[in-house]
């Protein structure tokens, strides 16, 4: 509380980085440290640690210091310095965000130098601002524009990085280029690090140390999240490999029989219905691979062999669904005669096929190119009947279909009748995209998506401009910090969980979709700190099953 310069603050989840920062940036404000009008910062990575810390600020820091301290992720404070300034260096006189749906569209194939250069191009020449180039061209502006930095440094003279073990080399060079007009706290925990794959460093605290010559402090022995258990040091000999011989309070390890998802189902009623006993509750269910998500989401729901269907919330990647709703969006907008429609809908079913997956496979690209090659023909004709050559039964029935339907006004009603056209098609990938769309969610994202599908139908007696009111409400999600806590049974990815806290947790893998893949030492470093990760989100305890046919090596 009393350091002068900057800070480096190792320590676990739990062990209360986050709210000594938060002290600390209020002594600095009222010492005056922060001069007059100075702001303390703090940046995180997840929205969900955002919306968490923001809550606690709230609850504990007086109105008025409160309204100094700004807090938000790394890309909102990226992209507030980019919108208004990255014109300076792509001499256009406005840029956009380039989705991370659309990116994975636009950039399908390329990997390494290849997909930075393209990146680089569509921000030069489109203005297109990918994720990944926003740390990059933050750190650009301000060593080619000191008056800028300036300007910065004196506005947020106290910067809070938090999650400091997952930055990669372009966020490193931002944190150092504010770093030189402002002191810097850092936070981050190395036993934490799942980034590798996006250029985590654990030589970054090294790095941060040569650069800021930091007062360093260490809470690596404190836990207050599950205070009371032995879940932190579980989580920490998962790292080693080297457990004690007495049980750990608070977790258990289980071996399943077979590959069906009831023993699963089995372990979720049993603990939802002791869990919620006792008021508010949160479970969250962990696993490897988004395709095993969506898997048990489904299973949860059918109610069968005995067991009940129980809802469970799903959080899945957000470039499937985004894709899936903008082609049912094009489907609600009134068609205009002098544009062609199939063109459009097979432009828009070749984005899907390459960006509902992280890293489109080959025969994705391949199909995504034919699709774009007939749309190009069938303009090139100047056909705008459904049933221009190329184009396909499948879609003509479909778009058939669409144009019959007499739309109702009500937004949720509309989108879903076009869903269920998709579902009720023959053709995989139509079908494809209703499984994606009904993960839009679109009643729980909707107050944003509906309102503004609603106000178009008022205002013009159709959805007009429909794609395009979808991808600002996406835009607006991409930087907002959700507050909404979790309650009941959710079911994600670990990478999903990183700054999430529940009551208790399963971590759970499938007989083919596992935590350990082949690949040696990095594969297994990988799975380690993962399954850190995933027990350290429990407050209570943790629950880890694994397929007793080929039972997970790295737990006891």
């Amino acid at each position: 509380m009393a350091t002068a310069g900057n800070i480096l603050v190792r320590g676990g989840a739990g062990s209360g980085k986050t709210t000594i920062a938060l002290a600390k940036a209020c002594a600095d404000l009222e010492t005056g440290r922060l001069g007059a009008g100075g702001k303390a910062l703090f940046l995180s990575f997840a929205r969900a640690t955002i919306a968490r810390v923001a809550e606690q600020a709230t609850a504990t820091i007086p109105r008025e210091l409160m309204a100094r301290i700004e807090i938000n992720t790394y890309h909102g404070f990226a992209w507030s310095i980019l919108k208004s300034h990255a014109y300076l260096l792509c001499a256009r006189p406005n840029v956009s965000l380039l989705l991370p749906a659309q990116a994975r569209d636009r950039l399908a194939g390329l990997t390494g130098a290849a997909r930075i250069t393209e990146q680089r191009r569509l921000f030069d020449e489109e203005g297109l601002i990918a994720f990944d180039l926003f740390p990059s061209l933050v750190a650009e502006l301000l060593e080619a524009v000191p008056l800028l930095a300036r300007a910065y440094g004196g506005a947020y003279p106290f910067i809070i990085v938090d999650e400091f073990q997952d930055t990669n080399a372009d966020e490193w060079r931002m944190i150092v280029a504010l770093g030189r007009q402002s002191r810097l706290m850092a936070l981050g925990d190395p036993k934490q690090r799942i980034y590798d794959f996006k250029g985590a460093d654990p030589r970054r605290f090294d790095e941060f140390i040569a650069a800021f010559r930091p007062s360093e402090f260490d809470f690596q022995g404190e836990n207050r999240r599950s205070a009371g258990t032995d879940i932190t040091l579980f989580a920490d000999a998962m790292l080693t490999g080297v457990f004690r011989p007495q049980p750990y309070a608070g977790v258990t390890v289980s071996q399943y029989g077979g590959q069906s998802l009831r023993p699963l189902k089995e372990s979720i009623l049993r603990t939802a219905n002791r869990l919620r006993r006792g008021g508010d509750w949160s479970l969250a269910v962990l696993v490897p691979a988004n395709v095993l998500a969506t898997s048990i989401f489904e299973y949860m729901a059918k109610a069968e062999h005995g067991l009940p269907s129980y809802p469970v919330e799903l959080l899945v990647a957000a470039e499937g669904p985004m894709l899936a709703g903008a082609m049912i969006a094009l489907l609600l907008e009134p068609r205009d005669p002098a544009i062609a429609l199939g063109p459009l809908a097979l432009e828009a079913l070749a984005a899907f096929e390459v960006g509902r997956s992280e890293a489109a496979s080959a025969g994705a690209i391949t199909k995504a190119g034919r699709l774009r090659k007939t749309a190009r023909a069938v303009r090139e004709r100047g056909d705008a009947g459904y049933g221009a050559r190329g184009i396909g039964a499948d879609l003509q029935q479909l778009l058939v279909a669409v144009e019959a339907l007499v739309l109702t006004g009500d937004p949720v009603t509309d989108w879903r009748a076009i869903r269920a056209l998709f579902a009720a098609s023959q053709r995989a990938e139509l079908q494809a995209v209703a499984k994606e769309a009904r993960h839009m969610r679109l009643l729980r994202r909707g107050a944003q998506i509906e309102g503004r599908l609603a106000e178009a139908w008022r205002e013009h007696g159709a959805y007009r401009h429909a794609r395009d009111l979808l991808r600002a409400a996406v835009v607006e999600d991409q930087f907002a910090a959700t507050a909404r806590p979790h309650r009941g049974v959710t079911v994600m990815t670990i990478h999903k969980a990183k700054g999430k806290e529940f009551d208790e947790v399963i971590v759970f893998e499938g007989l083919f979709q596992r935590y350990l893949r082949p690949g040696g030492a990095n594969e297994e470093r990988t799975a380690r700190f993962n399954l850190h990760v995933a027990a350290t989100r429990a407050r209570a305890a943790v629950t880890i099953m694994t397929p007793s046919r080929d039972p997970c090596r790295l737990v006891p």
